[in-house]
């Protein structure tokens, strides 16, 4: 039994029933941008050469005095992976403007695109029951997290 079968039933359903990737990925970059006051946007191919491991960067940037959550994805991936890339970083950047996850170098936690089943606690189950009750049915939500661009190949932080 996979855990995401513990947490089935009208508490974990999608608030406004289910919906496509592309809103689902829409009320993310809302919560981000509006009611957490971070910031929320695609990293794009013509933003120059990403790292092919590359899926998502997190960071915890100071606005007003206050860490807040902001989140940048690659816009080039399946909109599918795109959307629970979104879940799973965005409850990253918050834990990491709350103090709960130190950064990495610079400030940044990189995110790799390659999923994993969620097995456990941790980041991944908080990305699938995120992206759930925005009305979408996760997929493999767990992602390594990486703290430097030079070891992006070897992980030091295993999310979930």
């Amino acid at each position: 039994m996979s855990i995401l079968d513990q947490f089935r039933g009208p508490r974990w359903e999608p608030r406004n029933g289910w919906r496509p990737d592309r809103e689902v990925i829409l009320a993310l970059r809302a919560i981000i941008a509006d009611h957490l006051g971070g910031e929320a946007g695609d990293i794009l191919p013509s933003d120059g050469p990403v790292p092919d491991a590359l899926g998502a960067v997190a960071a915890a940037l100071y606005r007003n005095g206050a860490p807040r959550p902001c989140v940048y994805v690659r816009a080039d991936l399946p909109t599918d992976l795109r959307a629970d890339l979104w879940g799973f970083t965005t409850g990253l950047a918050a834990a990491m403007a709350d103090g709960l996850v130190e950064p990495g170098v610079e400030g940044l936690l990189l995110v790799g695109h390659e999923r994993h089943p969620v097995t456990c606690r941790g980041w991944g189950l908080a990305g699938a029951l995120i992206v759930q009750r925005l009305g979408r049915r996760p997929g493999h939500c767990d992602f390594r997290v990486y703290r430097d661009l030079d070891h992006l190949t070897v992980p030091e932080l295993r999310a979930g």
